[in-house]
């Protein structure tokens, strides 16, 4: 929170205009930039109808999404515990229905804020812990998908030791390790997340970058020396907000991005000198996870970064203006797709609406089978699936 005496020395709009640019870098961190006076650049009225069209959009989006990826991973989550056969596939769809659903319990809080005009009610605790939160869960769905990914392709490249030790078990004990690390690479907005009121009634969510003893130290700053110490503050600070930034995109997009990429390149390649083509439902649901996710995130990186470099200092242009909200809708409705997918490309869908969501949800995320294509039995072991370790695709 800032103090009194930097408030004195500097405007309070430059303040909240720099706590916008700062807030980014998460899920809900899209979405909690604060209005700017836009009319320096374009038209005033047209600058905050945008706002305002753009705000009440997400919310619909949000409320949209809350009520059908909350339906559809619960269902998710109920059919792969107490329904499903446990295999190593359905632990990881659990997995990334639990960080869907995890995420989704939140998205209230993300509507409301918007709702409310910027205005953030529920105190600095439950700030740093939903935004953590929801950061947690984006890290978890994304490590999730790699491991899919690499799985698939382990499967691929050494069929034997896969069938001999891909275990249910072992792919519970990953998940938890990827959930732990997810929590590791959540630490920083848990740390920084913060509350700040202005205007003595509206109090914003935002990554506040600065430490008390930074500011305190700006604070305390003689008069000779103010300028000199709050640029080094601000350099500080913005250091610190590309940092986290570049490390978000590394992380959480850019090397799960290429990771994937490489295990299917290296699946089709695999398949296409054995003469074999991947023709699994459970294939079709993951390659089309991974396009909903590459299509629901890039947008996000892309404006995130094009606000990293926009001048913390100047209001935004109508493409910011719309585009932030518009990618950060598509994150949230990123969390609501993965069980439609499911349904949707478990098997033709006018077979659909005569079957029951069990055995939909079973087709689509069981095992793949086949047959092999050698009569002898070591060479039918390394190629043939169906078994309970097997994603042989």
């Amino acid at each position: 929170m800032m103090s009194e005496g930097i408030e004195g020395t500097g405007s309070v709009s430059e303040r909240v205009e720099e706590i916008g640019t700062m807030s980014i870098v998460s899920k809900m961190d899209a979405n909690d930039s604060l209005p700017t006076n836009s009319s320096e650049a374009w038209d005033g009225v047209t600058a905050d109808g945008v706002d305002t069209a753009m705000r009440y959009f997400s919310v619909v989006i949000y409320v949209v999404t809350f009520v059908l990826g909350m339906l559809g991973n619960g269902l998710v989550i109920w059919a792969t515990v107490f329904q499903l056969k446990w295999t190593v596939n359905t632990v990881w769809f659990l997995g990334l229905a639990l960080a869907d659903f995890t995420y989704l319990l939140l998205l209230p809080f993300s509507a409301a804020y918007l709702a409310l005009d910027y205005h953030w009610p529920f105190g600095t605790a439950l700030c740093k812990i939903i935004i953590g939160l929801e950061v947690l869960t984006m890290f978890a769905s994304v490590l999730t998908l790699t491991a899919i990914s690499l799985d698939r392709c382990v499967s691929v490249v050494t069929p034997v030791w896969s069938q001999n030790h891909r275990r249910p078990r072992l792919a519970i004990l990953v998940s938890l390790a990827l959930w732990g690390m997810s929590a590791l690479l959540s630490v920083p907005t848990f740390l920084y997340r913060d509350t700040y009121t202005y205007d003595g009634e509206t109090t914003t969510c935002y990554t506040n970058f600065a430490t008390m003893a930074e500011e305190k130290a700006l604070e305390t700053a003689t008069e000779e020396d103010y300028d000199a110490a709050l640029e080094e503050y601000e350099s500080i600070k913005t250091t610190r907000f590309q940092t986290l930034a570049i490390f978000r995109f590394l992380l959480g997009f850019l090397l799960p991005f290429l990771l994937i990429g490489a295990s299917y390149a290296t699946i089709s390649l695999q398949l296409w000198c054995k003469h074999m083509a991947p023709s699994g439902k459970p294939f079709k649901v993951i390659a089309a996870i991974i396009l909903a996710f590459l299509l629901c995130w890039a947008p996000f990186h892309i404006f995130m970064f094009l606000e990293v470099r926009h001048p913390p200092n100047l209001p935004y242009s109508l493409a910011l203006k719309v585009g932030i909200p518009l990618s950060s809708s598509l994150v949230a409705v990123n969390s609501c797709l993965n069980p439609i997918l499911y349904i949707c490309m478990g098997q033709d869908f006018r077979d659909k609406i005569k079957r029951s969501l069990r055995k939909i949800l079973e087709q689509a995320l069981l095992e793949d089978s086949t047959v092999a294509h050698d009569t002898s039995r070591a060479r039918t072991k390394s190629v043939s699936l169906g078994n309970e370790g097997s994603t042989l695709v």
